[in-house]
């Protein structure tokens, strides 16, 4: 949103300049920060006043318009559907007044290429980009059902451990897009979101990156005295047309920190420079003489309010260490909070029973019926080029593929197949393309403590496919045991499990195959640390803390390890795992770093370079007798032996090019 100094309200009229809705006079624009049209998809509609929208009925891509369901300053929202599959998607429209202002367009198409670098759970993700003729640019997006944070905050005071659980969920959000170069600079309880999902009701879906700050792109302003930004918000170098980056996003988070638990801004002014100047030059108030808070949340929110960038944290992840020892504090239930056993029912009257025999079989417990895996409800068929049809099970499902499980007749790496799934939550199947990207055998599964089979990467997928995905996706991630109101000895085998699987390697601990992408990674931790804090907090056995501190203690080890593309580049290159070097190097990783890595491997381990160069002469040799098998497999021979050898992933990326032509 762009704000400059108040003006006075739009003039009453069919379509406002500004935002392109309607409102009368004395209403908020929402282009100047009123409240009108502020969520998205969650409006009240258009009401019987409003002329007929072209646009409910039409067909846009594979969807059709439902309603409108918000409007903001920029474009306007609009519920879709897809008449076969069912998937519901958020279609957000350019305003056709900015249409031809190539700036606006421009920060338009911004806002979605930022949205999909980052690929993050807690980030609303955006499927498609077009242009309806003549002059409606869109793009389809997730579809959100739940409320703005600044909806809960306006029906009263926030508990503690939930305002944490909102705002660790952003530190990890906003984490996965600074690492991506994006700054949203528009942080505000408007533009959080919060759904259901997993048996969470706070599950946060951060949106509006319309004026989110791409790597390379220029300073806070877009224009000559214009800001970029919400003044309640703004970080002292924005409203000083300073440099942004990651601690930009960190200043305003922790405007929002000191809101949720106060009840009220740190700084508030008659007018937009009189704010401006508070964030710049005047100290917050401690939250404490505003509202009963805790001392160590406290002072987190104020570090993260200092006004030099230097003197806050430095990044998500330090706000996010600061803030989570005081969730688990807050979390965990005192003493006199924990009911005693309820006394033992008194005996009927008559004859005791007979005591068992010794040696005697004991009575069987009832024991809960086990809940189904989310994932076994979803049936996969795989039709490869040969004309065989798979029926495996689906061991795994994210946004941009699947494993499946199986232990032979696995498709050829590399090979195309056609994917066809099926879920009572869809009307129909999902059907696409995907590439066969890895082979698991028996014997590395039982290395690695995981199934057997083969993964897919999705390819070419349309909008509508990109939709469903999601939708299954979110399915198929299992709640924590102890959610799903688990026995103790339930809880103590999946114990057992993660603690056998944290000696094996960070990737079988966190449970995802060594070649996902970076936002998986940090989904499963997310996950696997929301179980395990939750199991020390509230322990079914008196072991149960103990065991979940120690696996929480693996997990940061995990994460530090391959969370991160320096790090992870270092570990997959000891263990010869290419394609996860392969995922570092597209996240960034500087080449001479990459270069640096690779002569202390190869001084460590001379024999890699010998085993890497004879296996590139076998790759070139079976390339030009045109045998593309040998080739291939010579190739990943090479990069398992020497996994940093740039020239040699460029090499083979030609390779497979050529092939695919």
């Amino acid at each position: 949103m762009n704000v400059a100094e108040p003006t006075s309200p739009a003039a009453p009229g069919p379509h406002c300049q500004r935002c392109g809705g309607t409102h009368g006079e004395g209403e908020a624009c929402p282009a100047q920060g009123g409240s009108a049209g502020r969520t998205l998809g969650f409006g009240d509609g258009e009401s019987a006043a409003t002329p007929k929208d072209p646009l409910i009925g039409a067909r846009v891509g594979s969807f059709q318009v439902v309603r409108m369901v918000g409007r903001g300053g920029m474009g306007t929202v609009y519920l879709a559907e897809h008449p076969v599959i069912g998937s519901k998607v958020a279609i957000k429209f350019l305003h056709e007044s900015m249409a031809h202002e190539p700036e606006v367009v421009a920060r338009f198409y911004d806002e979605a290429r930022a949205v999909n670098l980052i690929g993050h759970e807690n980030i609303v993700g955006v499927f498609d980009l077009a242009l309806l003729p003549p002059d409606r640019f869109y793009y389809v997006m997730e579809y959100l059902e739940g409320e703005t944070l600044a909806a809960l905050e306006r029906r009263g005071t926030v508990p503690p451990v939930v305002g944490l659980e909102i705002l660790l969920q952003l530190c990890d959000a906003l984490a996965a897009a600074h690492e991506q170069g994006v700054v949203h600079r528009d942080l505000k309880p408007e533009n959080v979101f919060l759904v259901s999902r997993r048996g969470r009701s706070h599950f946060v879906k951060l949106v509006d990156f319309g004026i989110a700050k791409l790597r390379g792109a220029g300073r806070g302003r877009t224009q000559a005295g214009v800001l970029v930004g919400t003044p309640e918000y703004m970080s002292p170098e924005q409203c000083d047309d300073g440099a942004v980056d990651a601690r930009t996003d960190v200043y305003a988070l922790g405007v929002m920190a000191f809101e949720l638990f106060t009840g009220q801004l740190p700084f508030s002014a008659r007018s937009t420079t009189q704010l401006l100047l508070a964030h710049m030059g005047k100290p917050p108030p401690r939250p404490s003489s505003i509202a009963p808070i805790d001392a160590e949340l406290e002072r987190a929110i104020l570090k993260a309010l200092e006004k030099e960038p230097d003197r806050r944290f430095q990044d998500m992840a330090a706000f996010a260490d600061a803030l989570r020892p005081v969730q688990k504090r807050l979390s965990a239930p005192s003493p006199a909070a924990i009911p005693a056993p309820p006394p033992a029912p008194a005996p009927p009257p008559g004859p005791a029973p007979a005591a068992p025999s010794v040696g005697g079989p004991a009575a069987p417990s009832p024991s809960p019926a086990p809940t189904p895996s989310p994932l076994a409800e979803i049936s996969a068929t795989v039709r490869t080029e040969a004309g065989a049809m798979l029926t495996p099970p689906v061991e795994e499902l994210t946004r941009g593929g699947l494993f499946l499980r199986a232990d032979s007749g696995l498709p050829p790496l590399l090979a195309r197949v056609r994917v066809s799934l099926a879920h009572r939550s869809l009307r129909g199947p999902l059907s696409f393309a995907a590439e066969v990207v890895r082979h698991v055998s028996p014997k590395e599964a039982a290395a690695m403590r995981m199934a057997a089979g083969f993964a897919l990467q999705a390819v070419e997928l349309t909008p509508e496919v990109r939709a469903g995905l999601t939708e299954l996706a979110d399915l198929a991630r299992p709640a924590p045991a102890q959610a799903r109101g688990a026995s103790a000895a339930e809880v103590d085998a999946r114990l057992e499990a993660l603690e056998a699987r944290a000696g094996a390697d960070p990737y079988a601990l966190l449970g995802v195959a060594p070649d996902v992408e970076f936002a998986s990674i940090r989904r499963a931790a997310a996950a696997l640390r929301e179980e395990l804090e939750r199991l020390e907090s509230r322990p079914l056995a008196p072991a149960h803390p103990s065991r979940a501190v120690a696996l929480l203690a693996r997990l940061e080890a995990a994460l530090g390890t391959v969370g991160n593309p320096a790090p992870r580049m270092t570990h997959d290159a000891r263990t010869g795992n290419w394609r996860g070097v392969q995922r570092c190097l597209k996240a960034g990783v500087p080449e001479p770093l990459l270069e640096a890595r690779r002569q202390a491997l190869l001084a460590a381990e001379p024999a890699r370079r010998t085993e890497a160069e004879r296996q590139l002469a076998r790759a070139r040799v079976a390339s030009k007798l045109g045998n593309a098998a040998a080739a291939a497999a010579a190739f990943e021979a090479a990069l398992r032996a020497d996994p940093l050898d740039l020239a040699a992933h460029r090499a083979f990326a030609e390779f497979e090019e050529k092939r695919e032509a």
